[in-house]
């Protein structure tokens, strides 16, 4: 399903002369496919040091029957719009599931989340998915947050129910719970269904009480984008949008095409996987267009990558599947050109009006009640756990590039004092020519008795261009030299030969770059971490004060599977615990279900 939005895509970029980019400006008398991110968390408060899971849906024309992007982006950033986290996630099946970790070192403040696709960057920025998070941090001293001078109840919190959560679109999910107090350690089960037949993606969160999406009004009345986001959550528009507004925000359901930014398709959606992109110049500094280049990931295999560079000088290359950060090289042989790459994470931010974070005796005894596990989880072992939420592995590829033909070991050698020497005199089947006052080396290749006069030249598997200052390598540094002569194609480009230099050091032994070519560190896909759920607290002497009992981003409910039952054990610590469904359809129709429960201390 996939191909045709991506034919239709690019037809629009290379035949339209001005291609401008709305959703109602026909190619070919069809519209360009809009996309939408929602993103749910298992909780919006908490500490620095703590981790956070998500589940993320990627729309395309308001549902999930079809896939476009498989990237998504996710950041976190403040009132200064200072990024604390930038993450890329595996789209699978228009769907993300993920975990984020909070710096130790970030002060106490409100935060923002939002989450795109690269396609999405097109279009004006007040369309990605926003949500205000509180972090605090209790080591670090900040003169923004303040505490209210009011006493903290030291009463048992009320009884809560189902229909506490106010909820007036789409789906009802059905959650069956007894509504007895439970005591702490004792098991709670549960079951999930819909009181109809219903197909939905589902994420499903036990934990305490506040930690939910719960936006404080003021940051919502002096933000204005948060609230599109917040009117796409059901959870957080029934506490957000109360009353008759919410109506109104149950208006925002409705698939609206964004306003363009700019005349032209920037960014192209990223239906490979992770792709990295640029633009290249001449020396007059004009976009340089149909110039090669290549890309390479510094690792221990080769991982090479080639393309060209469009009408208006610019490049996108697909990488493989790759996970946290790695360096990348891209390179061209065009001598007097400069590459440069573009940042591949939004740098457009709405406009942030900065609220001081103060605490109320609710967020304080919530903030407390975090403080207390952070310190417990670290002086005491970890309880009996199983895994609820466990991240499938990213098939990662560690090279396209095979075993060489021939390898030569210049330590089996007698030494020579010239890399000249060692590709003339050790390298058997490769020679040093020169042509035009240039030098270049030359492979050949016995299946076919031929020279190739270029090959593709890497040192430490990165592309050198410049054979001259390659020559003056000092061979001591040096420890083999490969050879490959078999075709190799990578993407649309055919490599006849490959001489490949592998050195003993660090820095390329001293290999000396040019402008025409460029590094940078790029972050691949994020690393999820599974989350545990407490099996067994039974027989433990440790306290047990959890403020998330309970994360499952991969809930589903469909005819064959009408329900889910779900047991989790009570925490040490008394309070109101709440059990919140939410997903949708494939069609983009929302589901919610809420239940609560309290655990009390044992009388």
């Amino acid at each position: 399903m996939k191909l045709p939005i991506t034919i239709l895509l690019f037809a629009c970029v290379l035949f339209m002369e001005k291609p401008l980019l709305t959703a109602q400006v026909p190619c070919g008398g069809r519209s360009l496919p809009q996309e939408q991110v929602v993103l749910h968390l298992d909780r919006n408060v908490c500490l620095a040091g703590e981790t956070l899971w998500f589940k993320a849906w990627c729309f395309l024309d308001g549902g999930l029957k079809r896939a476009m992007s498989q990237v998504l982006y996710v950041e976190i950033f403040d009132e200064s719009g200072k990024a604390i986290v930038r993450q890329k996630h595996l789209l699978k099946n228009n769907t993300a599931a993920g975990s984020i970790y909070i710096p130790e070192d970030v002060p106490g403040k409100y935060y923002f989340l939002k989450a795109y696709t690269r396609y999405m960057r097109n279009f004006s920025s007040g369309q990605f998915h926003y949500q205000q998070l509180v972090i605090a941090n209790p080591y670090i001293e900040n003169a923004r947050i303040s505490a209210e001078e009011q006493a903290v109840s030291g009463q048992a919190a009320p009884r809560s129910s189902a229909g506490e959560v106010r909820y007036d679109a789409g789906h009802p999910i059905r959650i069956s719970l007894a509504q007895e107090p439970f005591l702490p350690r004792q098991p709670v089960t549960f079951s999930i269904s819909s009181p109809e037949q219903l197909t939905a993606s589902l994420s499903a969160t036990v934990r305490l009480k506040g930690l939910g999406n719960h936006p404080a009004p003021q940051v919502m009345r002096r933000n204005a984008w948060l609230q599109a986001s917040c009117a796409r959550d059901p959870y957080c528009q029934s506490n957000a949008f109360p009353g008759a507004y919410g109506e109104v925000a149950n208006e925002a359901w409705a698939a609206k095409p964004p306003a363009p930014e700019g005349e032209g398709v920037e960014w192209l959606p990223e239906t490979r996987g992770l792709t990295i992109s640029g633009f290249i110049q001449n020396d007059r500094e004009e976009r340089a267009a149909g110039v090669p280049l290549t890309a390479a990931v510094l690792q221990q295999e080769p991982m090479v990558h080639m393309g060209i560079t469009d009408e208006t000088g610019a490049f996108t290359l697909s990488l493989q599947a790759m996970q946290q950060q790695k360096e990348v090289f891209v390179g061209t042989p065009e001598a007097n050109h400069r590459v440069f790459i573009r940042n591949d994470f939004d740098t457009n931010l709405p406009p942030i009006s900065a609220v001081p974070l103060r605490f109320d005796s609710s967020l304080h005894q919530l903030l407390s009640g975090l403080n207390l596990h952070q310190q417990l989880t670290r002086a005491y072992p970890a309880p009996t756990t199983a895994p609820v939420f466990q991240p499938e592995p990213i098939g990662m590829p560690s090279t396209n590039i095979l075993g060489p033909d021939r390898r030569i070991v210049l330590a089996d050698y007698i030494e020579v004092p010239t890399m000249a020497e060692v590709f003339n005199e050790i390298t058997t089947g490769v020679t040093l020519r020169k042509s035009g006052g240039a030098t270049r080396l030359s492979v050949f290749k016995p299946e076919d008795q031929e020279w190739v006069d270029h090959p593709l030249v890497l040192l430490d598997n990165v592309p050198v261009y410049d054979i001259e200052a390659l020559l003056k390598t000092d061979p001591a540094l040096v420890e083999a030299v490969e050879v490959f002569h078999s075709d190799y194609i990578i993407g649309d480009f055919t490599v006849e030969a490959i001489v490949a230099i592998a050195t003993q050091t660090d820095d390329f032994a001293g290999y000396q770059w040019s402008e025409q070519v460029a590094f940078t560190a790029f972050k691949a896909y994020a690393v999820p971490q599974p989350f545990e759920q407490v099996v067994n607290t039974e027989k433990s002497h440790y306290p047990d004060f959890r403020p998330v009992l309970y994360w499952k981003p991969d809930l589903q409910l469909r005819s064959g599977q009408p329900e889910e039952r779900i047991t989790v054990i009570a925490p040490d610590r008394p309070g109101v615990y709440e059990v919140v469904v939410q997903g949708f359809t494939p069609s983009w129709e929302p589901c919610l279900g809420y239940a609560a429960f309290e655990v009390v201390q044992e009388r």
